[in-house]
């Protein structure tokens, strides 16, 4: 019995052979196919959907007031398919309200390699006891920023963070974000960028890769449209509002 199971494990292989390849995994087989339409589904996302509009300039503005910040996030939630906190805009599980606005003040290498382009002169935003604080703009990029408590916000425009995710996006390990300038006196929208971000790995963790952190990466990385770094925020923001003479 055992010599008749052996040959017909045999035959199977000769089979596959014979056949010209080799039997394949259905699991691999299914992997390669959902890759293939996760990634065509995450470019087309970028084709039709992200981008940049920038409605209206403005000259003079240092200031801005967060009006909806990006929400706090666990280390759980860099492994959840479907967290729907924004990985696009920030990967990091360590005050990203606060982290996304200090980066908002910092300089960084300008956009179009030209120089340097210069972060904000403050944010403002709440804090975690219902009052505001206001957070300037470092010496440099190598010190830290000065908080400050304030009483009320002085700043004409704010910024919104959304998850614009659907449950399609996140079926394929894709993230949506959009990032709004608003009018602190009307609630008009003068700006706005939506990015999309795939998880490369769609879930793995091999090599204690943390999914949503280890895809995002930092720099122009393919995995991000537009690329999603943490000068990202920066070089919008400082677009919408251009320095004198520029």
């Amino acid at each position: 019995m055992r010599g008749k199971c052996i040959w017909t494990a045999v035959a199977v292989v000769m089979f596959g052979l014979l056949s010209g390849c080799a039997p394949m995994p259905t699991e691999a087989v299914q992997g390669d196919a959902y890759s293939k339409e996760a990634w065509a589904y995450f470019k087309k996302k970028c084709e039709t959907e992200a981008g940049e509009k920038i409605y209206k300039t403005f000259t003079g503005v240092k200031s801005v007031l967060i009006l909806k910040p990006l929400p706090p996030a666990t280390e759980k939630d860099l492994y959840d398919q479907f967290w729907y906190g924004d990985p696009y805009s920030s990967a990091s599980t360590y005050k990203r309200a606060e982290s996304a606005a200090v980066k908002l003040v910092m300089d960084w290498k300008h956009r179009a390699g030209k120089g340097t382009q210069r972060g904000l002169d403050f944010v403002e935003m709440e804090d975690s006891s219902n009052s505001y604080i206001r957070i300037y703009r470092p010496e440099s990029n190598n010190k830290l920023s000065v908080r400050e408590a304030i009483q009320k916000p002085i700043s004409k425009f704010g910024l919104i963070w959304e998850d614009i995710s659907t449950s399609e996006d996140r079926k394929y390990w894709v993230a949506g974000s959009k990032l709004r300038v608003v009018d602190v006196s009307d609630g008009s929208v003068v700006a706005e960028r939506v990015g999309y971000l795939i998880e490369a790995g769609f879930g793995s963790t091999v090599g204690q890769r943390r999914p949503w952190q280890t895809s995002r990466g930092i720099g122009p990385n393919g995995r991000s449209c537009p690329d999603a770094h943490d000068a990202t925020d920066q070089w919008f923001v400082t677009s919408v509002f251009k320095s004198e003479g520029e």
